[in-house]
């Protein structure tokens, strides 16, 4: 791999890509105008919706159908703020939702910049992971964690960007994270766990939500008596 040049917005859509974003739901306004633009060139569909809860709301639903990370995106302030009763849906459901929420320019913030809002605490309490971008040369970076982390934690992120950080210029570095499968291991795996299973004194069985996910209580229930 190799930095190339680019502006921030374009690191941002082709992060979306390469985590295998096909859809993004949120409300057309000036805060992404250029990335939104770069979407179809990256065979991304853009959902446009009439308010911004819908469009998390069926990030969510997607991801629960798809089992991956889904995203959505909103504009500044209000826009950002509707997201919350989602989200926390969404955290309820282990569901691995990325929602994108631009917020006040960087020069702007702490000042009433246009529409100010702290949008990092609103999220705090429903979110297993979220992040203020600090420069537009992190935006791959960042984008990418959030996508890692709402796989690994099995719920939503936010990644929160100054609106002014998706132009300019950067060289970046665009790949996947790791896929985290909640489905059945290798073989080598399953031999391990089988070995500390039959080893185990006291065995226990941590079955969390990624158990109804993958719609195996018969199985886990099965595995459970059998031991």
């Amino acid at each position: 791999m190799s930095k190339t040049k680019m502006i921030p917005g374009e690191a941002l859509v082709e992060t979306l890509a390469a985590e295998g974003i096909e859809t993004v739901f949120g409300i057309v306004g000036s805060a992404f105008m250029d990335a939104l633009d770069l979407f179809p060139d990256a065979g991304i569909r853009f959902v446009s919706v009439a308010h911004e809860q819908a469009a998390c709301h069926a990030a969510d639903g997607l991801a629960r159908v798809t089992g991956k990370p889904q995203c959505c995106i909103a504009q500044n302030g209000p826009g950002a703020a509707n997201f919350v009763s989602a989200m926390t849906a969404a955290y309820w459901a282990h569901s691995p939702v990325v929602a994108i929420t631009p917020e006040t320019g960087s020069l702007g913030l702490g000042t009433g910049g246009f529409q100010e809002i702290d949008q990092m605490p609103m999220f705090a309490a429903q979110t297993v992971y979220q992040v203020r971008v600090p420069s537009p040369k992190r935006m791959a970076e960042l984008t990418r964690r959030a996508f890692y982390m709402a796989k690994t934690e099995s719920g939503p992120t936010q990644l929160n960007i100054p609106r002014d950080f998706f132009y300019g210029e950067c060289e970046d570095e665009i790949y996947p994270t790791l896929t985290v499968s909640p489905g059945v291991g290798s073989m080598v795996e399953l031999e391990k766990a089988a070995e500390l299973l039959a080893k185990a004194r006291n065995p226990v069985i941590l079955s969390g939500g990624g158990v109804s996910q993958a719609n195996a209580i018969e199985e886990v229930t099965a595995l459970a008596e059998y031991l």
